[in-house]
């Protein structure tokens, strides 16, 4: 079991937590360092203190070394502080609590946390496939590239934590979404393969197209996988959305699958929200 990491708490909020998740929860209390991976831990809990933009700071570096897996940022607000909890919401974290919260409470969210990501369901992987398959093949063929997917979980979120992503929406005879996101360092690695020039040569104007381009491939290439089912959709033209944080609609009621895929050291994403507008029925025996 990974163990949980208590980022520079204090003693009250150790001891807290301790006494809320119990003694076979396995803590490990030290500095968060930027060159060190966060997804070989369960959470990640850091307190406040007085530096409120050094916290800030932090937790969009922790979101960043979290390298898109599903790593919740629990943040630990100290008696005293009343900064405004949507800024560490923007920042990246996933939920903000206090030592003035009632600890039953706080032991419920924090178990909510805890709870393993679902495996998905047959149905949900005669979708998702296709889509893994044809990002390994796009990422080869135009960026002679290496995409290794990794795993797969599922959202209630909006947010995307990348530095830009690539959007196309879906329509038909199923709607949704598809979105591409990464970090500026591998964006810019991938785009001047794909466009084959220099990184030297590569600005934000030509990232910014070719990862719209990109989307748009792996949307297409997709889109032929799923003729004649209940999943064929059409695509509209992509877009493309600079800046960690941002937010993308999806249909209501529909599942967010979060597809990660390691190359070159770090790692990117694929969000895929496809809901066939009528029945499907249910396959996951």
């Amino acid at each position: 079991m990974k163990p949980i990491l208590l980022n520079d708490c204090g003693p009250e909020v150790s001891h807290l937590l301790s006494g809320l998740l119990g003694e076979k929860t396995q803590f490990m209390s030290e500095r968060f360092e930027e060159d060190r991976r966060l997804d070989e831990y369960r959470m990640v809990v850091l307190e406040t203190r007085a530096d409120q933009k050094q916290v800030l700071d932090q937790i969009s570096k922790m979101r960043y070394a979290c390298n898109f897996r599903n790593v919740p940022i629990i943040v630990m607000r100290g008696r005293g502080d009343h900064f405004p909890i949507h800024y560490y919401i923007t920042a990246g974290a996933t939920e903000v609590l206090s030592l003035n919260d009632p600890p039953a409470a706080c032991r419920q969210i924090l178990q909510g946390y805890l709870i393993p990501d679902r495996n998905p369901l047959n149905q949900e992987m005669e979708y998702l496939k296709p889509f893994i398959d044809n990002t390994v093949h796009v990422i080869r063929t135009m960026a002679s590239g290496t995409a290794e997917f990794r795993e797969v979980y599922f959202s209630n979120t909006f947010r995307v934590f990348g530095d830009i992503s690539g959007i196309v929406g879906l329509s038909g005879d199923a709607e949704g979404t598809v979105v591409l996101t990464c970090y500026w360092e591998l964006a810019w690695k991938i785009i001047s393969k794909m466009m084959q020039v220099q990184e030297k040569d590569i600005n934000a104007e030509l990232i910014h197209d070719g990862v719209g381009e990109l989307i748009n491939m792996i949307g297409g290439s997709t889109k032929k996988n799923f003729v004649g089912t209940h999943y064929h959709f059409e695509l509209s033209l992509p877009t493309v959305v600079v800046g960690t944080g941002h937010q993308i609609g999806h249909p209501e009621g529909a599942s967010i699958a979060i597809l990660i895929f390691d190359m070159d050291n770090s790692s990117f994403a694929l969000h895929v929200c496809l809901k066939p507008k009528k029945t499907v029925p249910n396959s996951n025996r």
